[in-house]
């Protein structure tokens, strides 16, 4: 036993050494002090130190990961380190496709249950519709599976086929279907309409690989569709690619005109990124209005700070989140990876998009929510005074991007308590899946379904006693308190039935304060952009 601890700590000896010595002899780190050196030498007196006494076996892989993130941590919130799992599963939702059988899923009561086929995938082509219940996968039980498991069954590479044995509400006896993968793309657009005759909305949800192009085929659509002015909400959108927000800022800023700027400490990192620089097909000049709220970051805050820079449009909600650091990644030998912050973003007037994070726990930075104080006149004052480029108004620093009007959100729930537990075991969808089956007359227009279908007091009270025969305690008082908001949900999700997300938000923005107070602004934001 001696022999083979004293074996083992050879080994972590020599590893250690050999990256102490790597580091200190790469010519990027010819600057290392006496201070790293030192704490490098204590890093592996501490890894002596564990080997030697530690109660138990060190699981090694575990604790220098360890280290790595706890060093990281201490940079600032947005340097950290990926396994190698999680590396594949980013680039997977970055690269914006994957190969599979197309479906949104979720496990509801032990059964894996459609929430929605992704359009165009091998699942839609096949009819299959929202609230199937897929019972069998290559003939083994699929009830009781776990979401982790859902996509090692479903998932895999193009042209092979898995078997699956549906449930459907309305159909009588389970029917099989084999499914042929294929690529199956992420959207990164969550839903897209035609608000009213004149008026298109776009809520983008990330920025992945394919985000410029899908808005693109979606601003077209709606042009086509005699759309004269646009929303855009990048609500909850926390960012990703850099030059897919260039891209999409492009499409509405013309000209040779500065987006972003990035700044290092060396000076090797500094970029200038321009409208025109990613070769766009056509600059839009109708009135743009931007939804923002606090948990819009990133290459979000990039679009929305080009756009009021330049006076081009209306940014409308929340303070954003001021996320405004540059990540390189860096690949490590086993498949891990560093993403380190190697530079700040800037907007065209010179704005650091990035909120103060100094002397802060990590839970602290994230649980910040900026509400109304920040645009109270004491937090203005010590905020940095800024100047749009065309119509010289001011615009502060300070950290993310303040909004033109600040409107915060009210559209909640009124009894949260209550409405939570129905959300986790989805007696929403599920009763309207029902519901759907046995009134598929309601399928008109969605303009007309808005205007026309209500959620009478009978459905209402149906659905409560659905509610309480699975198990939901519900008060009379809390659900009277709540009726208009279960009511939107209902309604809600018997658009998704029938048009998919886009029948579901569609729905549901109408109820929305910040997408209503958005659609009073247009002739604000095109008097701003001086459009005529």
């Amino acid at each position: 036993m001696a022999k083979r601890r004293v074996s083992t700590l050879l080994v972590v000896s020599i590893i250690v050494f050999s990256v102490i010595g790597f580091i200190l002899s790469r010519s990027v780190f010819a600057d290392v002090n006496d201070t790293i050196k030192n704490q490098l030498t204590k890093l592996y007196k501490v890894i002596q130190l564990a080997q030697m006494y530690y109660v138990e076996n060190v699981e090694w892989d575990k604790a220098i990961e360890g280290a790595i993130s706890g060093m990281l941590e201490q940079l600032d919130p947005h340097s950290v380190y990926i396994p190698p799992k999680k590396v594949k599963e980013n680039e997977e939702s970055f690269s914006g496709e994957y190969e599979g059988i197309g479906i949104q899923f979720d496990v509801i009561n032990g059964y894996l249950t459609v929430i929605a086929p992704i359009p165009g995938s091998p699942s839609d082509k096949l009819g299959i519709r929202a609230g199937d219940k897929i019972i069998k996968i290559n003939g083994k039980s699929a009830i009781g599976i776990s979401r982790d498991e859902v996509p090692k069954k479903l998932k895999g590479p193009k042209g092979t086929t898995v078997d699956v044995t549906i449930v459907r509400e309305g159909v009588e006896e389970p029917f099989d279907l084999t499914i042929t993968r294929d690529v199956i793309p992420i959207s990164t657009i969550t839903s897209s309409f035609m608000v009213d005759d004149s008026t298109g909305y776009i809520w983008v949800n990330r920025f992945a690989a394919i985000t410029a192009q899908e808005v693109e085929e979606r601003l077209r659509d709606l042009e086509s569709r005699k759309m004269k002015r646009l929303i855009l909400d990048l609500r909850w959108n926390s960012g990703g690619y850099l030059h897919e927000a260039v891209k999409l800022a492009g499409k509405f800023i013309p000209g040779h005109r500065l987006i972003v700027y990035t700044k290092g400490r060396s000076g090797r990192v500094d970029e200038e990124y321009y409208a025109d620089q990613y070769q766009r097909r056509l600059v839009r000049n109708y009135p743009l209005i931007i939804l923002l709220n606090r948990g819009s970051a990133s290459a979000s805050e990039i679009v929305a700070g080009a756009i009021q820079d330049y006076d081009r449009g209306l940014i409308v909600g929340e303070n954003s989140f001021g996320k405004g650091l540059v990540q390189k990644q860096f690949t490590l030998a086993d498949g891990s990876a560093v993403r380190l912050t190697t530079a700040k973003y800037y907007t065209p007037s010179g704005r650091c998009i990035q909120r103060n994070y100094k002397g802060k726990k990590l839970e602290e930075y994230y649980s910040e929510i900026p509400d109304s104080t920040w645009m109270s006149q004491d937090s203005l004052k010590n905020r940095p005074i800024f100047y749009t480029l065309e119509r010289k108004r001011v615009v502060y620093g300070g950290g993310g991007i303040q909004p033109d009007y600040y409107v915060p959100y009210n559209s909640f729930s009124q009894s949260p308590k209550l409405t939570n537990k129905i959300l986790r075991k989805r007696l929403f969808f599920e009763f309207t899946t029902e519901y759907t089956a046995k009134h598929p007359e309601l399928k008109t227009s969605l303009q007309q379904f808005q205007n026309q279908f209500h959620i009478s007091d009978q459905i209402l009270e149906e659905f409560k006693q659905y509610c309480i025969r699975h198990e939901i305690e519900v008060s009379d008082k809390e659900f009277e308190k709540d009726t208009e908001f279960i009511k939107l949900r209902l309604k809600a999700e018997i658009a998704r039935h029938f048009w998919e997300n886009d029948g579901y938000y569609y729905v549901v923005l109408h109820s929305d304060n910040q997408f209503l107070k958005a659609l009073e602004l247009f002739d604000e934001a095109r008097k701003l952009a001086m459009l005529r």
